[in-house]
């Protein structure tokens, strides 16, 4: 092959897969509403979401690991199988308790899916290079995700939100196909020890915090015995795993990773990213939908300026790295994004849809300016062996924000409809145009501004925590990017890019 081909080939593969994750966050958010009304289930809404995100946030770490232990290749291309059964899985889903089950399925692939896939642009990139083909990354993330929202609304009233589980199948496998065919890797063989038990301890404890915040809550109250007792069990299972990751030979998640305080503040800043990021995807279209009343078409198209202002903001963030520095792009970003987050809590019953559009776009100019320069400051600051699981960290925090974060707001808006004396199943009836029609205009208004004033309270949440994201900005490490890189150890100096048997450059 003639130099720097191979490369490039890997390149367009992993940009397919960054496609293929980028229909999942948009297209199928704006489906969701729909396909709540048609099963049913609208109080177990947000388990569509933390279902998908429990499981891909709680094995990110393990696949890191094993990224790093076993090669890339292999591990992205077990994960993209698992993504996209578990996508055919939920367009068969015939009921709402087999779509959440089928979603944490499809949850398992992307938790490897796509820090590998960010993981091997570090590899095949050296560092004056990768800011600006992670920013690059990002922009495609975000013109395939601006099309996600019109795509995800059209098929769903044109077809079936089914088909939009569907889509996914061709990308990945066009995907796999090509890193299998172009990418090779030769790891050194040694026996290795799994940290499975911190995987099954980080796993329970995050899944029952999630069953607490959805379930218990409403259930019992916070109050409850019973409530408390599983937080209490959710905190042992966090202790626990502390515990083990200190003592286990080959941890799924180093924690000395994170006494470097680029690490620590990446990560933190992750949360929030991640908060800002599904919160919207979840609640937003639901406004749209169920308050002004509009189609899942509309829905998606409320979300598009978030994916405009993301990858614009992004691109240039990776451009201006090298110049500017990791600290400065991060504070302006947490402005921004606390801005649109402010700017989105304002909604109520009676706002048009240019102001929740309005919203998107600021904060995903805040998104794009904080998520490059996290990203490209943690995989530089670790070398080559661990920087699959240091990668993997930043998706994990990511994750794990968004998963909790919507949980949360899931309870916060069932709460506020109760209080309201609004029943959920009313609710459901406002998300579905078709019902809604049949329902009379005053009952139904009353249910919308129900619905509104819920979602405005999830709003005021959001905004608060975009509020931290500035204030974690504001503590990321002064100095340039080649300051904070990593230099010295066995995977070389600060452009540690040497990978074995790598692909040409």
């Amino acid at each position: 092959m003639e130099p720097g081909r191979e490369r490039r080939l890997i390149t367009a593969a992993l940009i397919l897969g960054m496609f293929l994750a980028a229909l999942e966050a948009t297209a199928v958010g704006t489906a969701m509403p729909t396909a709540v009304a048609e099963l049913g289930g609208v109080a177990r809404y947000s388990w569509v979401f933390s279902a998908y995100l429990l499981t891909s946030t709680t094995v990110v770490p393990m696949f890191g690991k094993l990224a790093d232990l076993f090669g890339r290749r292999r591990i992205y291309i077990g994960s993209a199988a698992l993504f996209m059964g578990g996508a055919a899985l939920c367009g068969i889903a015939e009921t709402f308790e087999q779509l959440i089950a089928f979603r944490a399925i499809q949850g398992l692939g992307a938790g490897g899916l796509m820090p590998v896939a960010i993981t091997l642009i570090g590899d095949i990139y050296p560092l004056e290079e990768r800011g600006k083909i992670q920013g690059l990354f990002s922009g495609v993330w975000g013109v395939s995700s601006l099309l996600g929202p019109a795509v995800g609304g059209l098929v769903t009233d044109l077809l079936t939100w089914r088909w939009v589980f569907y889509l996914n199948v061709p990308f990945g496998l066009a995907s796999v196909i090509m890193l299998q065919l172009y990418l090779k890797e030769r790891q050194p063989r040694r026996r290795h020890r799994l940290d499975l038990l911190g995987t099954a301890l980080l796993t329970t404890s995050v899944a029952v915090l999630l069953l607490t915040l959805l379930e218990g809550s409403q259930l019992w109250g916070w109050g409850d015995p019973r409530t408390l007792a599983l937080l209490a069990l959710s905190g042992l299972g966090g202790v626990l795993f502390t515990l083990q990751e200190r003592r286990a030979p080959e941890p799924m998640l180093p924690l000395d990773l994170f006494r470097n305080p680029v690490i620590a503040v990446s990560s933190a800043g992750s949360v929030v990213i991640g908060t800002l990021l599904f919160s919207a995807t979840a609640f937003v279209p639901m406004f749209t939908q169920g308050v002004l009343g509009g189609t899942a078409l509309d829905a998606g198209m409320t979300l598009a300026p978030m994916s405009i202002g993301w990858p614009i903001a992004s691109t240039a963030a990776g451009w201006l790295l090298l110049k500017a520095g990791y600290r400065p792009l991060t504070i302006l970003g947490g402005l921004a994004g606390f801005a649109g987050a402010a700017l989105l809590a304002t909604a109520g019953p009676g706002s048009p849809r240019t102001l929740l559009m309005g919203a998107m776009l600021v904060a995903g100019v805040g998104l794009g300016l904080m998520s490059t320069p996290y990203l490209v400051a943690v995989q530089n600051a670790v070398p080559w062996e661990r920087r699959g699981v240091a990668t993997s960290s930043v998706q994990f925090f990511r994750t794990i924000g968004g998963a909790i974060a919507v949980a949360a707001l899931g309870a916060v808006l069932n709460g506020r409809l109760q209080a309201a004396g609004t029943s959920l199943d009313d609710a459901n009836v406002a998300l579905d145009p078709t019902l809604r029609a049949a329902v009379p205009a005053g009952e139904l208004a009353v249910i919308q501004d129900a619905l509104g004033a819920g979602l405005h309270s999830v709003y005021v949440v959001i905004a608060a925590i975009a509020s931290l994201g500035f204030v974690v900005a504001l503590l990321f490490p002064r100095g340039s990017a080649r300051s904070h890189a990593h230099t010295g150890g066995p995977a070389g100096g600060a452009a540690d890019h040497d990978a074995p048997d790598g692909p040409d450059r």
